[in-house]
């Protein structure tokens, strides 16, 4: 069997693992939500909402608020590890945290909660880095972050009080900025295919007639 195709299948296996991994504390969490009562969501510029950044992503309303967000992240940890795999945890990482920060900035004075800001960093990384590599393979993701989220993206807007759309909007926002600074990296990774190789630069025809001087 080809090598490159073990190593697919070992490197699908793996990302399956790790987006399980990752989503289940949020699952464990919220089952047992009453032994954690440390956590908190985010509240802007105050100190208790601060540490919120920390533990946010793991608060959620109901079973429905939860299963919506997990179902997003599990499938986005999948498409990362399995395609991003270099810079993967870096993007998880500071999808994790720096959403949760700039609501604590910038957000109205309100309690935000839930997973959605890093649903929507991992969605808008995918989303970019296709468009920004260019590359079939990664343009072909971006059309089915669309066609899987892009209902998600109205949420970047103020429309339901309810929702936190600063969390969204930051998340939004850093998954475009983590896109365009791994573009290069990522181009790197996926190399655009050079086609008609055997061609001489130039376009020179081998077969071309002698001149009169029995020249070519």
């Amino acid at each position: 069997m080809d090598p490159t195709i073990i190593n697919d299948k070992i490197l699908f296996r793996f990302s399956i693992f790790m987006a399980f991994l990752l989503c289940l504390p949020m699952v464990v969490t919220f089952v047992f939500e009453d032994f954690f009562s440390f956590l908190t969501g985010i509240y802007p510029l105050t100190g208790k909402g601060l540490f919120g950044v920390l533990t946010a992503p793991f608060i959620h309303a109901d079973w429905s608020h939860l299963a919506g967000n997990i179902s997003a992240l599990f499938i986005l940890y999948l498409v990362l590890f399995n395609n991003f795999h270099p810079m993967a945890w870096v993007v998880i990482l500071l999808s994790y945290i720096v959403p949760g920060f700039w609501t604590w900035l910038f957000a109205r004075a309100a309690w935000h909660v839930g997973a959605s800001m890093m649903v929507y960093s991992l969605a808008s990384f995918v989303f970019f880095a296709g468009i920004f590599s260019g590359h079939t393979r990664l343009m072909a993701l971006s059309l089915f972050v669309v066609f899987m989220y892009g209902g998600i993206f109205w949420g970047i807007f103020p429309t339901l009080p309810e929702i936190s759309w600063e969390g969204h909007l930051s998340g939004f926002l850093l998954g475009i900025l983590l896109a365009f600074f791994y573009r290069k990296d990522i181009r790197n990774l996926y190399p655009k295919k050079e086609y008609f190789e055997d061609e001489e630069p130039g376009g020179e025809d081998d077969n071309e007639e002698p001149n009169e001087n029995g020249e070519q």
